[in-house]
């Protein structure tokens, strides 16, 4: 894994059904954009309100509309390890092969635990990336710990979402760089995170602004820091709306007042505050967005 990937919101009409038309658009604006990438019911896409069936039909209908050059990852990840492995085999039926695998939430497993859970998951044959964000999940998988789970093979990559660049040079003394690709999950800090050996990230702002995500992450890429720092400076008010209410309000938000699609959500999330949305329009009419 390589570049820039969006994790991508699942649109929502006003019945609560998930709005084809609206996904299409999405997909055709990042498309356009250059992305590397798309990963799919994220967190950023509400997996934990999709049932097995809604999830596999976003699966079905993203890769038909993806031409072979955008790479796509499946959001299969729970904290039930045989329903993450039931909801592995459903993505790799409809022909995706990557999965993002977040640490098992609420049951709080011991480093043995992750080995057992991430062992069953990859002897489903599938590309696994492991989703380290201890915000969300109560577990921060220590250096020592990935240093063990490399032992998997089919745990290609890490996503690493703590925004603690501390813990990725830590992981870079446990494990170098050549074992795995590591993405950052942490729009904050893409550049620097690059700079250290990271490959990419998988963002949430690229949902409203991918050119711009692609523009950063390739400079950076490509050795050119300067130009690839001044984007990230540049994004840094986008960024903090983004994030002023759990994601993905502000984001699925955001993509409303553009006109793309509806501000719904699936309890228990509900809509921003009303002072919280002003702000936000008022900060992307600053990007020129509305």
């Amino acid at each position: 894994m390589k570049g820039t990937y969006t994790a991508i919101v699942t649109p929502f009409d006003r019945t609560g059904n998930i709005d084809f038309n609206a996904l299409e658009t999405i997909i055709s604006l990042q498309v356009d954009a250059g992305v590397s990438g798309l990963v799919i019911c994220g967190t950023t896409g509400e997996a934990a309100t999709l049932s097995i069936e809604e999830k596999v039909s976003l699966f079905e209908f993203v890769k038909s509309h993806c031409g072979e050059e955008i790479d796509l990852v499946a959001g299969t990840g729970t904290n039930n390890t045989a329903e993450t492995v039931k909801q592995t085999k459903a993505a790799m039926d409809t022909g995706i092969n990557k999965v993002l695998i977040v640490t098992p939430y609420y049951n709080k497993p011991s480093c043995a635990g992750l080995f057992r859970h991430y062992s069953e998951v990859a002897r489903t044959g599938a590309g696994i990336v492991l989703y380290n964000v201890p915000g969300r999940t109560g577990i921060n998988v220590s250096p020592e710990c990935l240093e063990k789970l490399a032992d998997i093979e089919n745990i290609i990559a890490v996503k690493e979402a703590t925004g603690d660049m501390g813990r990725l040079s830590a992981y870079i003394d446990a494990v170098g760089t050549e074992r795995f690709d590591f993405m950052s999950g942490d729009d904050f800090t893409v550049v620097p995170f690059i700079s250290m050996g990271g490959k990419g990230v998988i963002s949430v702002f690229t949902n409203i602004l991918p050119e711009l995500g692609v523009a950063m992450v390739d400079s950076a890429l490509s050795g050119k820091f300067n130009k690839a720092a001044d984007i990230q400076v540049s994004l840094n008010k986008l960024n903090n709306a983004m994030f002023m209410e759990p994601n993905p309000l502000p984001v699925k938000t955001a993509l409303s007042l553009m006109k793309i699609c509806e501000d719904q959500f699936r309890a228990p999330l509900d809509r921003m505050e009303k002072e919280n949305i002003i702000r936000l329009s008022d900060i992307l009419k600053d990007y020129s967005l509305i």
